[in-house]
């Protein structure tokens, strides 16, 4: 399905013919008065800060395209990857959920989203040091900050399970980066490995600085204060799941545990406040164990698959490149999860032969699944946020908003650095 000029919305219209503007001429040109007014108008204090990110994003590419003088028309990837970066800017009219229930809770899909935009700039970032997985660097930061930890600590501080932190920490034994006198002591970074971590700090910091662009002081420390709320109660959603599981309950709207619940009340879990996303990844971590765990145990489908069917839902039909977009996921993913959900009948394609011409849809048993879906994700998500004052909360979506919005300038520019380092290795 090709969508009709008609069908984008105004704002979008007007971004993509400014930022191709800037691609093609090489200079900035501000759109016409009645242009700028209407951008105003439906983007709010939005719109200036929206023009500078796409052109930002055109300078890039056109720079990375070696692209000289004027006239030059912006190639179909351009458009693609700006797309991307328009779906993170969109009015916050458009982000209301279906029957007008309100804006739908970033600590679910814009939570994902705004992480995997950080985690892609940064492999592309700290590649340029060394090849470390992300939770191998994740593990070196908390042993520079917090000093020897035994393997539980680190799972709870960093959200994973304990196998994950195992395989983590064997790595890293191997690299000679930490060490420990049995395999249940406490682990701790060998000179190599602190080394390598405060190295790697400075780094962090510098890409936390640009996170947090335009956030002061005190804001930043109400923010962390609602991750520790939502982070006890993530870790509460994460627990109850796991006796659900085990007992095999299938109520929809399980969540009736005591509001003064403690989760491990004489051990708090860390939560490292140098750096503005490792209590976010944290966070999004127990958030997403619990979500895998709520909807295996409802709906037999994974965390990624009921986010794919969802999104298809929403839009339905909806055409290849647009679905591949709006999931921030690479084709091949993509690819893979549609294909499963169609072999098991939940989803249906038409159209022309090829899976970039076609257009998806879910079937009667998919769109069953996806009110099932949609139940438990409004109970998760009232759970999680309950909480929070309005005010807090209203703090929090702003600033959240901030960290995403410099998010989207740093891959950008980690991108058109990758393009370059790429091009400047084909030249030599």
């Amino acid at each position: 399905m090709t969508v009709k000029a008609e069908d984008v919305p105004k704002w979008r219209q007007l971004l993509f013919a400014h930022a191709k503007n800037v691609y093609s001429n090489g200079t900035r040109a501000n759109p016409a008065d009645e242009d700028y007014d209407s951008l105003l108008t439906m983007m709010g204090p939005m719109a200036d800060e929206a023009m500078r990110i796409v052109e930002a994003f055109a300078y890039g590419a056109r720079a990375a395209d070696g692209v000289s003088g004027e006239g030059i028309a912006a190639p179909p990837e351009f458009e693609t990857r700006l797309s991307i970066i328009l779906n993170g800017l969109a009015p916050e009219a458009e982000t209301q959920v279906a029957g007008g229930e309100g804006p739908t809770s970033v600590i679910q899909i814009d939570l994902w989203q705004l992480l995997y935009k950080v985690r892609e700039s940064a492999e592309l970032s700290y590649a340029r040091e060394i090849d470390l997985v992300e939770l191998d660097r994740r593990i070196l930061f908390l042993l520079r900050s917090q000093g020897a930890l035994v393997p539980a600590d680190i799972s709870g501080a960093v959200g994973v399970d304990k196998a994950q932190v195992s395989r983590s920490v064997k790595r890293l034994l191997e690299l000679k980066m930490v060490e420990r006198d049995q395999i249940r002591a406490p682990v701790s970074l060998t000179r190599k490995g602190a080394t390598l971590a405060d190295r790697l700090l400075r780094l962090a910091e510098l890409r936390n600085r640009e996170l947090t662009f335009d956030i002061g002081d005190e804001e930043l420390a109400a923010f962390f204060a609602v991750i520790e709320k939502l982070l006890r109660r993530a870790v509460m959603l994460y627990e109850q799941e796991r006796t659900l599981n085990q007992n095999d309950v299938k109520s929809l709207n399980p969540f009736t545990i005591d509001p003064d619940y403690d989760p491990d009340a004489e051990k708090s879990i860390m939560i490292e406040r140098s750096r503005i996303l490792a209590p976010l990844m944290t966070l999004s971590a127990y958030f997403s164990r619990s979500g895998a765990l709520t909807f295996k145990r409802l709906t037999n489908l994974s965390n990624f698959e009921s986010w794919v069917l969802n999104e298809i839902a929403l839009d339905a039909p909806i055409d290849w490149n647009t679905l591949v977009s709006r999931l921030d996921r690479d084709h091949s993913q993509a690819g893979r999860t549609i294909t499963a959900l169609i072999e098991r009948g939940l989803v249906e394609r038409s159209g022309k032969p090829g899976r970039r011409h076609g257009t998806f849809k879910p079937t009667k048993e998919g769109q069953r699944l996806i009110e099932i879906i949609q139940e438990a994700s409004r109970h998760r998500g009232a759970f999680l946020m309950a909480p929070l004052s309005v005010p807090e909360r209203k703090k929090f979506d702003a600033t959240f908003e901030k960290v995403r919005r410099n998010a989207v300038v740093q891959l950008e520019r980690e991108r058109t650095f990758d393009e370059l380092d790429q091009d400047a290795s084909n030249r030599s």
